[in-house]
């Protein structure tokens, strides 16, 4: 039997600390008041909390189905890093999957440059289209080595940091937020978002959405030397 639209609210209803946890860290007043930019004593925020929580039901509950119903878990993933990019204001996120090629590990993009208004199909990139990244280069290839999550505030101070794609792209990276990904110990791939867009870079509290925070093995978290 597939998941129904009660149980995802049922969940949310027996589970109010998770409820708590989330609205805590991202929908703090004065987040509400930057986004929308309405002084904060003019926030209804328990309408906006009530809202809210009817849309992350609705939207746990498609995410919850696309994985019941779908063997193409891109699709899934796809929608799971345009949320976390709404989620904390990312211009673009990215997945890096991680192999090994004549016993040398490394990683390639299947999922790149995926935004808020991205579709699909223009963000999968093609076996021919890849971008590689040998596990010392770049702050990707840190982050897998290390297993950990990092946050680089300026990437022009980050030791890791790698120009070649932005080269490529023609696009400038100005602050990081990546986190691997587990399937138990084994490393699976890694999450890079890109450029805070409402503010100089990424916060701590944009840490706490990461996925590695909802659920996966690796919640240490590096400064910007990472």
């Amino acid at each position: 039997m597939g998941v129904q639209k009660e149980d995802v609210e049922k969940f949310l209803q027996d589970n109010p600390a998770f409820i708590t946890k989330y609205f805590s860290k991202t929908m703090s007043p004065s987040s509400i008041s930057k986004i929308s930019g309405l002084p904060e004593k003019e926030i209804d925020f328990a309408k906006l909390e009530e809202l809210c929580r009817v849309e992350e039901s609705r939207i746990m509950f498609d995410l919850i189905k696309d994985m019941q119903e779908n063997i193409n878990m891109e699709k899934v993933i796809f929608k799971i890093l345009k949320r976390l990019g709404a989620l904390i204001h990312a211009d673009r996120c990215s997945l890096f999957m991680y192999r090994q090629r004549n016993g040398i590990g490394e990683l390639a993009t299947r999922l790149f440059n995926v935004t808020t208004n991205s579709v699909l199909e223009d963000c999968v990139v093609p076996p021919d289209s890849e971008i590689v990244y040998p596990l010392d280069l770049g702050i990707v290839g840190n982050v897998a080595l290390t297993k950990k999550n990092v946050n680089v505030k300026d990437v022009k101070q980050s030791q890791y940091f790698s120009s070649f794609v932005d080269e490529l792209t023609e696009y400038e990276t100005r602050n990081v937020l990546a986190t691997p990904i587990h399937n138990g110990k084994d490393l699976v791939g890694v999450i890079m978002a890109l450029n805070k867009t409402t503010g100089p870079h990424f916060t701590a509290q944009d840490e706490d959405v990461s996925p590695e925070s909802t659920g996966g093995n690796a919640h240490s978290t590096a400064d910007d030397s990472e």
